[in-house]
């Protein structure tokens, strides 16, 4: 947890876990934009944006048509020179040393276009040798990496929508970049290609690259994504680990709600199921922090996790502990828990299990935070 409103996760029994180690300092981000503005004659598209995207990170980059996401993406890509403001890629600056730049990242434009009467390996051998790119053996790496190998001698036009995106990821990999910038690379997809490309975005970021990214589609980022900028009207509302915001903007909505008296008294649930207050109506009754102020609803927060073996016996491990608003069991091993935390809160409940010797086969938070906090901080004026 990054706030000190709520306490991280404590068994409700004693445990021998040892203390975690204290994160080291944190690596130069591999991209910096500080103080961007960006006018196409009177009308200021861009103003005074300013983020960071650490390594090997996944950087959603949000926002309505027209917001100015394109323009700081095409500053980012040395295609567009700024109006005021600076843009580092790796501690290069896209102004003054472009071919650097250039050199680091890979660009793929929105609705980027390409040639259809080559084959997939003549394209990319065509964009190999661009790159002044010595050893042909790239090609094949990369086409094994981005799942091209069966259609590398099919003619680009007869490609689908979803190919035809696979095969633009796969050119932006050739020099092999350390930043991928990707502008709508999910756009116009069928729900299959959308899969397999957020699927290889994952696979991208195991390799160590670091990736931006702009999208509409916000349940996809919030699968793939670590972190999110959310732009409007050419401004930065908000921008950070989703986690955090999520955090920050609950945090808000409690301070300014009226404090309760007193936490409400947590009844003792039958085994299997939830231990969550419930109020004399048969509501759910309102759940306070330690310094009473409410929780509010949408900070309550739902993981899934799959045991080996009898879920109920896993219940008394987690109920009492800090944070826990409830827990329940369900068949096949499922174990639902109730909590108010964030990733760190839900690391610190994994290892408590695993090192206490529970069989955990999966753990599933519920992510539905993006579009929430999208909703909240956005005014949706396009004026």
């Amino acid at each position: 947890m990054t706030t000190g409103e709520y306490e991280p996760f404590r068994p409700s029994v004693p445990s021998e876990l040892a203390p975690a180690s204290r994160p080291s300092a944190p690596p130069p981000p591999a991209i910096s934009v500080r103080h961007l503005w960006h006018r196409y004659g009177t009308l200021d598209v861009l103003r005074d944006v300013s983020f960071d995207v650490a390594p090997g990170e996944i950087f959603g980059f949000i926002g309505p048509n027209g917001a100015g996401k394109t323009t700081t993406i095409r500053a980012m890509a040395t295609l567009l020179e700024p109006t005021a403001g600076s843009v580092h890629i790796d501690g290069h600056d896209a102004s003054l040393d472009p071919d650097e730049v250039r050199r680091i990242i890979g660009y793929m434009p929105d609705h980027a276009g390409v040639y259809e009467r080559i084959t997939v390996r003549e394209f990319l051998e065509f964009f190999a040798d661009a790159y002044r790119i010595p050893e042909l053996g790239v090609v094949d790496a990369v086409i094994e990496l981005t799942d091209l190998t069966k259609l590398s001698d099919r003619l680009v036009a007869t490609l689908s929508k979803g190919m035809k995106q696979r095969l633009q990821i796969a050119r932006t990999l050739l020099h092999d970049p350390k930043v991928l910038v990707l502008d709508e690379p999910a756009s116009d997809l069928d729900p299959r290609a959308r899969i397999e490309v957020r699927d290889l975005l994952l696979e991208l970021r195991e390799l160590g690259k670091t990736i931006f990214l702009s999208s509409h589609i916000l349940t996809e980022l919030s699968d793939v994504c670590t972190s999110v900028g959310i732009l409007e009207r050419g401004e930065l509302v908000v921008a950070g680990p989703i986690g955090e915001i999520a955090e920050r903007l609950a945090l808000q909505r409690s301070s300014s709600a009226r404090p309760a008296p007193v936490a409400p008294p947590v009844a003792d649930g039958a085994p299997g199921t939830t231990d969550v207050p419930v109020g004399a109506s048969g509501a759910a009754a309102p759940v306070v922090t330690p310094g009473g102020a409410p929780i509010p609803e949408a900070t309550r927060k739902r993981l899934k996790l799959r045991v080996l073996g009898d879920s109920q016996a896993i219940l008394p491990m987690l109920q009492g502990g800090s944070g826990v608003l409830g827990v329940e069991a369900g068949p096949g091993g499922l174990i639902v828990l109730y909590y108010v935390g964030g990733d760190q809160y839900v690391a610190e409940v994994v290892r408590y299990l695993v090192t206490s010797g529970v069989g955990l086969v999966s753990v599933e938070p519920e992510r539905n935070e993006l579009e929430r906090i999208f909703l909240e901080v956005t005014k949706g004026d396009l004026s």
